[in-house]
């Protein structure tokens, strides 16, 4: 760790309100065809305090299902208020997870919700999760940071982090993360009182969701990563596709220095080791990941051993 956070209680709760308001927009293809799982995602959505308004986003091809959605997931849910969009034909393919920013940029300059969350139907974003981003938001936005979160999927009761699936070194270059390219982890001591140690930085920020505040929305609506083509340019090596840019966000924007994104993921220690906060961590529903790794690798990487202080 190089560098130190310390915050007062009042700085780290500034940002929590008592009764929040959400923006919950899913993109869901094909959606009776996984329907127990936008029903997990839905009831981890009704975990989280306050009001929140839901749009599902579905594919123009799968217009007919919507009764039978409705009738499937509303009588579920007493505090979601829960909306159906069928995403116009044009939006094919994985571009369905952009059919839901024309709405996003109706809301510009709109003091509506304090929250807007957006998310693939597969991603289980917990109130966990929620009070981690809210809590530490503000202290991490003086930084120039925003709270992160690493994916993770369940192999056989292991959690295992497809996406930054590799040892990450806190100290030191990690070799070869793109070919031949490493990447330096920037890292940050935390001197609080609870379980979190520190935050750190992994080579790749997608978490198959984003989550903005009033200020965010704005910030994001006027800027490159909110289009679809100029949004390419900003993943640099990365190369992601265009699914994966639809949840950026902010986390290529305005970068202090030589940093390579904004977002950091929350570390403790567990068993000796640092692992990645349990409030980091978001999983997948879903094991195609996981399993495509365990038929290259007799050991998986998980996230208990994902980082190496080395």
């Amino acid at each position: 760790m190089v560098n130190d956070i310390s915050a007062k209680k009042g700085q780290l709760l500034s940002g929590v309100l008592d009764s929040p308001s959400f923006l919950i927009i899913l993109t869901a293809h094909k959606p009776l065809k996984r329907i127990n799982t936008l029903l997990n995602s839905l009831m981890s959505y009704d975990s989280l305090p306050g009001s929140k308004d839901v749009y599902i986003f579905i594919d123009f091809e799968s217009k007919e299902d919507l009764s039978i959605l409705e009738e499937t997931l509303n009588p579920n849910f007493e505090t979601l208020n829960i909306n159906y969009v069928v995403a116009p034909a044009e939006y094919t393919g994985y571009s369905l997870t952009w059919a839901h920013k024309p709405f996003l940029k109706e809301l510009s300059g709109s003091s509506a919700y304090d929250t807007y969350i957006y998310a693939e139907d597969d991603m289980l974003f917990t109130k966990d999760n929620y009070r981690y981003w809210v809590t530490y938001k503000p202290i991490l936005k003086t930084l120039g940071l925003e709270p992160g979160f690493c994916r993770y999927e369940v192999l056989n009761e292991k959690k295992v982090p497809f996406d930054n699936y590799r040892v990450w070194r806190l100290n030191g270059l990690t070799p070869s993360v793109w070919g031949s390219r490493p990447y330096k982890v920037e890292s940050f001591n935390y001197l609080g009182s609870d379980s979190l140690i520190g935050f750190a930085s992994l080579g790749n920020p997608y978490a198959g969701l984003m989550i903005l505040d009033r200020s965010d929305l704005q910030e994001y609506i006027d800027s490159d990563s909110f289009d679809p083509v100029k949004s390419y340019a900003l993943t640099g090596h990365r190369n992601w596709p265009i699914a994966d840019r639809s949840s950026m966000g902010l986390a290529f924007e305005n970068l202090n220095g030589d940093r390579e994104h904004r977002r950091v993921v929350p570390l403790e220690v567990k068993e000796g080791h640092v692992v990645p906060h349990s409030w980091g961590l978001v999983k997948h529903q879903d094991t195609k990941y996981s399993e495509a790794l365990s038929k290259e690798e007799k050991q998986l990487i998980t996230t208990d051993s994902m980082f190496n202080l080395v």
